[in-house]
């Protein structure tokens, strides 16, 4: 089998994805990456999840700078807007590298999957060609799943006793204070009215193609 490659955004389910990718296919896991992409071969098989950039950035905003609080209006405007600089140009680079990529690409939307792990299984063995059992199904959704992986990053303490993103559990590859908000669009609890209209402005271009996923 040609190399596997997990590319995608951080913030995006990323993680979820890899660790599906490995328990299907141990024996051909290749590097996982967020942008710009360093590992590429022409054959390699890239699958990627993309998620609403408002939410992605969010979402990094809050593993970046904890101190902030995730409700309405909890992230100052000077943050956000460093911030918002960075996620654009993740994008860029994202969009870019799989335009100019020759072999195949499975994009998959956070928002259809997220509590919908059928959706991942079906793509990939429609991908893939290959078939996915219940019986597997089930013992991916149970070791992958929400649940299991809240389970695992609580074991990921700082030296506070907190959760602290910046320990990282090596089997899963999950983070403390990992998963926190997973459901779409938590940005409208997160962003003022005011900074939503400037986000989605400056966003836009990565809007526009999320869209197209």
């Amino acid at each position: 089998m040609p190399n596997i490659v997990q590319y995608s955004l951080p913030r995006t389910g990323s993680t979820l994805i890899r660790r599906v990718l490995y328990s299907l296919f141990p024996e051909s896991e290749a590097p996982s990456q967020h942008p710009p992409l360093h590992y590429n071969s022409r054959d390699a098989l890239i699958v990627s999840s993309c998620r609403y950039p408002l939410d992605v950035l969010v979402s990094y905003a809050r593993v970046h700078h904890c101190e902030q609080g995730y409700e309405l209006g909890g992230i100052d405007e000077d943050l956000l807007a460093h911030h918002a600089k960075r996620i654009k140009t993740l994008y860029q680079w994202y969009f870019k590298d799989l335009y100019h990529h020759k072999g195949n690409i499975l994009q998959i939307k956070y928002e259809k999957f997220w509590n919908n792990y059928d959706y991942i299984f079906d793509n990939l063995e429609t991908f893939f060609s290959i078939e996915i059992d219940d019986n597997k199904r089930h013992d991916i959704t149970q070791e992958c799943g929400i649940e299991n992986s809240r389970k695992i990053q609580a074991e990921l303490v700082g030296e506070e006793g907190t959760e602290d993103f910046g320990c990282v559990d090596q089997k899963t590859s999950l983070h403390g204070n990992h998963i926190f908000a997973p459901e779409p669009f938590g940005y409208k609890k997160v962003l003022t009215r005011t900074q939503t209209v400037s986000m989605k402005m400056f966003l836009k271009d990565a809007i526009k193609e999320w869209e197209k996923i």
